[in-house]
């Protein structure tokens, strides 16, 4: 019976005699150890192989440890680690006992084991989850019904300042915060229910009086008998992310109100759901009200037809894949209004690469696009007439050369606009370009091509004109110039030179504009107020502006620039006095350039003044050289026309001076020409030049004198030696009595100053003869010379002799008379 209990109670039990041979061994120890009894019984327990297998698990006691125990009549318990018959090792609790007194059997000790593999795993799962719950930066706290703290881990220590001993045992009121929810509420709030709770922020109190934020997720306890005896909650500070949050939440007001202000809006796109999230600013963008529907719908409904297509390409290539987008289009809101918008779109992709969602910025660039067109607009065309610029023009003129269209060009210039710049100032000038503009485009075609191409120079671009129909529009564009242009109360006649290119097989736009120009300048050459019409063999006598300047610049280095020279006759005797230089510009290639094409370039590039300078030098060199070389010539003087950009130069003194000092010419035979409209131009004339100047003894020569506005004051002031009547007047002398009359004051004027007067453009016996009448005492003129090369000057001047005055000549034939013997001539 004894036997049979033994093998029963599922326990290993083996006995063992005084030499620890094996005598009794059940079936549960076979069961244990894999051995039956025929295998056990009579060998050592020692022999078996089942306790010293797992020395080096670290176990309490050996097997010769337990035996000497039980020797000394002790007891031993503990637990082992054995082996079964498979090798397999395993935990098991063991109790070792010696049997008492006197007895039958022959048993002296009796070792009874249990397999604790099961129990060992649970430990090891419970010390896992301890440690976890004791390294958890959470705070896990447990509390009965009654909200009494009955878990506290090291978590809960480091949030909330207390240790497990300072906090278990106490009420949930430890962590009270005095504003807000505690843990005892969530614990005692579902009595019985058994409810998860999860996400319930709280406040609760710290042990040094702070308060911080927490987030409870509180799960029920139950004892073996699943009655509910308390909870557990896991609390999370969340203090800082409530921080970062309301950050976020403030940087997100910030956001939506700079969006409002940049006009710049937000649309997130969910690709799984479809749904489409807008900012306010968006809305107000789309005119929108921000309850209305969200979806890309919406948006394309308000986007341009036009645009249409577009948008849905983009969209279409964003879930395909692609990721980013960057693109214009327009939308129209409810009131009809059209706005501009760039959309700037990035695609948030999964691990896979799969679009998730969709954030797109989207700025309102209404304004931008509005400039933009303002600045195209203003890039094509003329600030001052509001017609096509030369970049237009040009634009425009290889359009029809590109489909064979045979178009014409018409360079149109105003003659002498200079004069009209400086007689009634830029301000007229430029109402006069204004109305000029209007009249041509009056005098063409709807669908010809009026353009300012610079300065006083227009372009006018027909397309299918035969050489007989541009004529025919070149005479219409002169009539209708010839009609007085009505400026501040003023009429002004002006006359226009106009040149022709038709186009040939090879022309492009360059060129055909290139051949107008030469054609123009062509009509300029035969007087003006004409029209002409481009042959390739022009290019051998003049070249278009758009060449001279850069020819111009390499004139001083080739020497094409010569000096002619005009004389200054002294009426009473018709002998010279003096000589004005003026530049001339023989081309290399193209011959002589009128200096009425050249001078205006150098005076816009700078250029005047090495040229200038070159001039002053060479112009007192020669005539030095004639004062000193030719008999009568003693005395004459060397008149430079200055321009205001030289004159205003703070080295101009410096150079004056040093080609004085360089050539020898006594500086009163000096004389520095000005016009008096660029005197006007210059009403801040440097006074030290003018001062350096006055020492020199160099005289200033008035140019033009009658076409500006000068005052007496003002020519007094700057200490003027000379004036020149302008030829203007001159013309009239004979024909009407208002040039007599100018110059009659201009007479008057100068004797008060005490100034020489030359009267310039005397071609005609008549208007000496006036002149005479008058009073003047110096001119120059077609009458007695056009400008001269150097080298023909003192030839000139033989066959040019100076007269003896009227009554030098008297005297002489008296004297002639005494000497011969001849009786006096009768007086009265």
């Amino acid at each position: 019976m004894q036997s049979l209990l033994l093998d029963e109670i599922g326990q290993s039990v083996i006995g063992m005699d005084g030499d620890w041979r094996i005598t009794y061994w059940n079936r549960a120890s076979e069961r244990l150890y894999g051995l039956g009894p025929d295998k056990a019984l009579g060998l050592r327990i020692s022999d078996l192989g089942i306790v010293d297998g797992a020395k080096e698990r670290g176990q309490a006691a050996t097997d010769l440890e337990i035996a000497h125990r039980i020797a000394r009549g002790g007891d031993w318990a503990g637990e082992l680690w054995v082996r079964h018959s498979t090798g397999r090792e395993f935990p098991v609790h063991v109790t070792v006992s010696r049997i008492r007194g006197r007895h039958t059997v022959p048993v002296a000790v009796v070792a009874i084991s249990k397999d604790i593999t099961d129990r060992k795993h649970t430990e090891a799962i419970l010390r896992r989850l301890s440690a976890m719950v004791e390294s958890s930066g959470d705070a896990i706290i447990g509390a009965d019904l009654t909200g009494k703290i009955t878990s506290w881990n090291a978590g809960a220590a480091r949030m909330l300042g207390w240790s497990s001993w300072e906090a278990v045992g106490h009420s949930h009121g430890l962590v009270t915060a005095d504003d807000g929810a505690y843990f005892g509420t969530d614990v005692t709030s579902q009595p019985g229910s058994g409810a998860f709770v999860t996400g319930v922020e709280a406040r609760w109190r710290c042990k040094d009086g702070s308060v911080i934020d927490v987030e409870l997720t509180v799960s029920p306890v139950y004892d073996q008998d699943g009655i509910r005896v308390g909870a557990s909650a896991i609390a999370r500070d969340i203090t800082e992310i409530r921080r970062l949050k309301a950050a976020a939440e403030a940087e997100r007001e910030r956001l939506l109100a700079a969006q409002e202000m940049a006009h710049v809006g937000s649309v997130e796109h969910t690709v799984a759901t479809g749904e489409t999230w807008h900012s306010e600013e968006f809305d107000r963008i789309l005119g929108m009200p921000a309850d209305g529907p969200k979806d890309r719908e919406t948006i394309l409904a308000r986007t341009h037809p036009e645009d249409r297509d577009r948008v849905r390409g983009v969209w279409a290539s964003l879930d395909q894949g692609l990721a980013f987008a960057d693109f214009e289009y327009r939308i129209i809101r409810p009131t009809g209004e059209q706005r501009w918008l760039h959309s700037r779109i990035r695609s948030m992709k999964s691990a896979d690469g799969k679009p998730i969602r969709f954030l797109d910025t989207v700025l309102d660039i209404t304004d931008r696009k509005n400039a933009e067109q303002i600045l195209e607009w203003q890039a094509r065309h003329d600030a001052l007439t509001g017609l096509p610029n030369r970049y237009m023009v040009t634009e425009v003129l290889q359009a029809f050369l590109d489909r064979a269209a045979r178009p014409v060009v018409m360079f149109v210039d105003v003659d002498r606009f200079k004069l009209i710049n400086d007689g009634i100032g830029h301000s007229a000038g430029d109402k006069i370009l204004v109305q000029l503009g209007e009249r041509l485009k009056a005098s063409v075609r709807g669908s010809d091509t009026v353009g300012r191409f610079g300065g006083d120079e227009f372009v006018v671009i027909c397309e299918n004109l035969q050489m007989r129909g541009a004529q025919a529009v070149a005479e219409r564009i002169r009539a209708a110039t010839r009609k007085p242009f009505d400026v501040d109360g003023r009429q002004i006649y002006l006359n226009v030179s106009v040149g022709i290119a038709l186009a040939e097989g090879e022309d492009t736009a360059e060129s055909m504009l290139q051949g107008a120009d030469a054609a123009m300048y062509r009509a300029k050459s035969a007087g003006g107020d004409s029209s002409a019409i481009y042959d390739v063999r022009m290019t051998g006598r003049a070249t278009g502006r758009l060449d001279l300047e850069s020819d111009l610049r390499l004139a001083l280095e080739r020497n094409e620039l010569t000096l002619n020279y005009q004389p200054i006759i002294d009426l009473s005797t018709e002998g010279a006095v003096g000589f004005e230089a003026l530049l001339r510009w023989h081309h290399h290639e193209h011959g002589p350039i009128m200096p009425d094409a050249f001078i205006p370039i150098a005076e816009e590039t700078g250029l005047i003044l090495p040229i200038g300078t070159w001039v002053l030098r060479e112009a007192l060199r020669q005539v030095q050289q004639w004062r000193t070389q030719v008999p009568g010539a003693e005395n004459f003087t060397a008149a430079v026309n200055i321009s205001g950009r030289q004159l205003v130069a703070s080295d101009f003194p410096d150079v004056v001076e040093a080609a004085i000092r360089d050539t020898g010419i006594d500086p009163a035979a000096v004389h520095l020409e000005i016009t008096e409209t660029v005197l006007m131009d210059q009403p801040d004339l440097p006074k030290e030049t003018l001062q350096r100047l006055a020492r020199l003894a160099v005289g200033l020569s008035i140019d033009d004198f009658g076409t500006g506005y000068s005052s007496l004051s003002y020519l007094k002031w700057l200490s003027a030696r000379t004036l020149k009547i302008d030829r203007t007047f001159v013309e009239e002398l004979g024909t009407d009595p208002h040039g007599a009359t100018i110059i009659e004051l201009v007479l008057g004027m100068a004797e008060s100053l005490r100034l020489d007067v030359v009267a310039e453009g005397v071609e005609t016996a008549v208007q000496l003869s006036e002149l005479r009448r008058l009073g003047v005492r110096l001119a120059q003129g077609y009458l007695w010379s056009k400008p001269l090369p150097a080298e023909q000057i003192p030839a000139w001047l033989k066959s040019h002799p100076a007269k003896l005055p009227a009554s030098a000549q008297a005297a002489a034939r008296m004297a002639a008379a005494l000497t011969a013997g001849e009786p006096m001539p009768r007086v009265g």
